[in-house]
């Protein structure tokens, strides 16, 4: 996986952590949901980047 995709992750996926641990689970899930849209999009820009033109 990409250096650039891991941060995301993990970063988005500490800070989902910190918001359970704290009792905002309706913020975590914003910041789940959030994550998973940002490596969709980095993954599909690297899938076009890739192809030949």
């Amino acid at each position: 996986m990409e250096p650039k995709i891991n941060r995301v992750l993990m970063g988005l996926g500490l800070l989902a952590g910190l918001l359970i641990g704290v009792g905002h689970s309706g913020g975590a899930m914003v910041v789940v949901i959030t994550a998973a849209t940002a490596v969709w999009l980095l993954r599909s820009d690297a899938e076009r980047s890739d192809r030949p033109r």
